[in-house]
């Protein structure tokens, strides 16, 4: 059975038509969307002057209805990757039934048993419920659930799936089948979506640098077409700085989107386990987080302090000092940060010691068939690397008769493994319901090492988004000084030109150039107040820019806030560091090409 395409299986899964959708839905967005644009208008109408003004009313009901159109096709995206971030652990449960007594048992008993997967859960249950509730075939449900998934590879297991059950094959034969095509086929799925992260990127790249160009002519426009007529009350200013507004507005609105694309193809790998045990780890990451509370309010007083009584050379400088004072501010979220990083390579050397020692102690448990203390003894002599110290604990409990549930809970806690905890739990029960440890461990062992090698593969292209945004950071901030100052010492410039011609009517020159003229010649003071106002927006936009280039990179790895927050920390001093940097460069060297009058 062909499956839908994604559009339409992204309103088939809102269980509501298209024209029903575009009624409801598309519609009332554009609606508000021109009512938002329209109520703006009558209430700010000085802020809506021009072509700026006609963007404006443009731009609330586009993105509006934009967002209306695309949501469910997002959202059918991301239903996709939750479940094919349970494929591994899928691919490992259906081979540990296949060893076990399974012949009995019927697909969807099987199935039901896997419904604990996160989205792989609803799936099961829309096949659950077209069989129990409306009476269709196990092979019929299975082909209308996977026809309508968002999942290609689960859509196309579903498929092979019916027709085994068609066909009468056995289960444990269709399963043991399975394993080979189910993981070769879920490898070139993963390669796809690391695919898609390097043409994501791409455009990332693109649309950002299209941003800096659109801020950095509206800076332009701002310094050399914008005069001091406009007052100084909020709105005034507002109305002032209106074409950097739109401009800003965009490329925050193109910020977005990307990680809203990021998220949506990106699968979510948690590193860290999840837990209820007072591990050392735990304690640590508690006493650094109390700590950079601790800092905290010092900077922050100091930071206000510093500001206040450097206030003119802050303000007058702000592009070289102004992210200084904004890195110090997050300087505390290094201390959890730093931690936690030191701990994730700490788990990623565990995870990969895993498969060796899985499998030998399954072959260990399968040999001597002895009890847990014993086997895990006859363990001690072999050296599974950064695993070492969590093995000879849980040997310590084991031999102490601690329940062995209890113990190898405190074993998947200490090693504080997303994948080591899932797996292992997988392996303890399957090696209790087959009576198979070693094959059981086997097959563990296998999905473990696939699941390691799709990380380093993913891994790598972390690694280059994470250059690629540090290198994209440090363009924008030098972008924006280098606008800055060529565009104060232009407008400083001309302006000294104005005062030093006498008895000039500047209206004549303008109307000689064909109406261009520049408005800075006639009235010069507002450069300083504009470049002040533009140095403030670019460093807003900046932060921002931060926050979304840490939460694709957190993505990518695979790390949680701690890291994504440490990351912020780090980047907001590369831009400080940057800033001052380009800064003092540009005051050695404009003076070569620009002379003051």
């Amino acid at each position: 059975m062909q499956r839908l395409p994604l559009y339409q299986i992204a309103f088939r899964r809102m269980d509501i038509p298209l024209g029903e959708y575009a009624l409801k839905i598309v519609l009332p967005a554009f609606v508000g969307g021109l009512t938002v644009s329209s109520i703006l208008f009558f209430t700010l109408s000085s802020f809506f002057i021009g072509a700026s003004g006609v963007v404006l009313l443009i731009l609330f009901p586009l993105v509006s209805t934009v967002a209306a159109i695309s949501w469910p096709v997002i959202q059918t995206m991301r239903e996709a990757v939750l479940i094919e971030k349970e494929m591994h652990m899928f691919i490992t449960r259906m081979g540990i039934l296949s060893i076990g007594e399974v012949t009995s048992q019927s697909m969807f008993d099987i199935l039901r048993q896997m419904s604990d997967y996160g989205a792989l859960a609803k799936e099961v249950k829309a096949i659950e419920t077209l069989v129990d509730k409306w009476h269709t075939s196990l092979p019929e449900a299975s082909r209308v659930v996977g026809r309508q998934s968002p999942s290609p590879i689960w859509g196309d297991f579903l498929d092979r799936m019916a027709f085994s059950v068609e066909a009468g094959q056995p289960i444990n034969e269709f399963m043991k089948a399975e394993q080979m095509t189910f993981a070769k086929e879920f490898d070139t799925l993963y390669d796809t979506r690391l695919e898609s992260i390097d043409m994501l990127k791409e455009i990332y790249i693109s649309l950002t640098t299209t941003g800096i160009f659109g801020l950095v002519v509206a800076g332009i426009h701002l310094v050399l077409f914008i005069t001091d007529d406009y007052g100084s009350t909020p709105l005034d200013i507002l109305v002032r700085i209106r074409w950097v507004l739109l401009a800003a507005t965009l490329f925050v609105t193109m910020q977005i989107s990307m990680l809203v694309a990021f998220r949506s193809i990106v699968p979510d790998d948690p590193i860290f386990g999840r837990h209820e045990f007072e591990t050392s780890f735990r304690t640590r990451s508690r006493q650094t987080w109390l700590t950079a509370g601790g800092m905290g309010l010092p900077i922050l007083l100091s930071t206000i302090v510093v500001a206040i009584l450097y206030s003119e050379i802050i303000t007058s400088s702000w592009d070289k000092y102004g992210l200084v004072l904004i890195a110090l501010l997050f300087t505390p979220f290094l201390v959890p940060g730093v931690t936690a990083s030191r701990e994730e390579k700490s788990i990623m050397r565990r995870d990969e010691s895993y498969p060796g020692f899985i499998r030998a102690l399954g072959g260990t448990a399968q040999a001597r068939a002895s009890e847990p203390s014993a086997t895990i003894k006859a363990l001690r002599g072999i050296d599974f690397g950064s695993l070492n110290d969590s093995i000879a604990s849980l040997e310590s409990r084991l031999m102490l008769r601690i329940d062995s549930e209890r113990s190898w809970d405190w074993f998947s806690a200490e090693v504080n493994s997303s994948m080591v905890s899932r797996f292992h739990r997988i392996y303890l029960e399957g090696a209790q319901a087959s009576g198979e440890p070693a094959a059981v461990a086997d097959l563990v062992s296998q999905n473990t090492t696939n699941l390691l090698s799709l990380r380093r593969r993913r891994a790598l292209s972390a690694s280059t988004m994470n250059g690629v945004a540090y290198g994209l950071l440090v363009a924008t901030i030098v972008s924006f000084n280098i606008a800055i100052a060529v565009v104060f010492q232009l407008g400083s410039n001309v302006a000294g030109v104005a005062q030093g011609v006498e008895n000039m009517d500047f209206g004549d020159i303008t109307t000689n150039a064909g109406g261009l003229g520049l408005p800075v010649l006639e009235d010069a003071g507002g450069v300083e107040s504009n470049i002040a106002l533009f140095k403030i927006v670019t460093s807003i936009l900046i932060v921002f820019m931060v926050f979304i280039l840490s939460s694709v990179a957190s993505r990518l790895r695979g790390g949680g806030i701690t890291l994504a927050l440490g990351q912020v920390s780090t980047m907001m001093w590369v831009a400080a560091i940057t800033s001052i940097v380009t800064g003092v460069l540009l005051e050695s060297t404009l003076g070569a090409f620009f002379t003051s009058t």
